[in-house]
């Protein structure tokens, strides 16, 4: 009797297991593979410098660096009377998409949580298992008439 409550205990503990560790599961894959992408950007009142972001991507006018033109005051810009004046890195700012980075957070998390559920379905199906064969052991002790 004690073995069969330890299977049934195994068995839902396994199943609550399976059902909350894997609807988490489920919901960040989702999110990953069909989720909103593009809500991920740096906010527009608070963009970024070349220079906050130059591990991230490099731009490159005539092959070389956009911040090299800065520095050079080679690069132009023409104001509202199309007097030209030189651009500098001040005046430049970037916004990054930092999809990447949450979507590699969220990959992390469900390695752990897809090894969890897998031992939640695991201890589901030995627990029922388990349960059916000691059942079945039962049935066949009773002698028949």
């Amino acid at each position: 009797m004690k073995g069969n409550f330890f299977n049934i205990l195994i068995f839902f503990v396994g199943l609550v297991g399976t059902i909350t560790i894997g609807n988490s599961l489920y919901a960040d894959l989702m999110q990953v593979f069909y989720g909103e992408q593009g809500s991920y950007w740096t906010h527009k009142d608070q963009p970024l410098s070349l220079k906050e972001t130059g591990d991230d991507f490099q731009v490159l006018i005539g092959g070389e660096p956009l911040q090299e033109h800065l520095d050079g005051k080679t690069f132009f810009a023409a104001d509202g009377e199309l007097v030209p004046y030189p651009v500098v890195a001040t005046d430049v700012t970037v916004r990054v998409n930092n999809w990447p980075d949450v979507k590699a957070r969220i990959l992390t998390k469900t390695t752990f949580t897809g090894f969890v559920f897998g031992v939640n379905v695991t201890l589901m199906l030995v627990g029922l298992v388990q349960t059916c064969l000691q059942r079945k052991k039962k049935a066949g002790n009773h002698p028949r008439a």
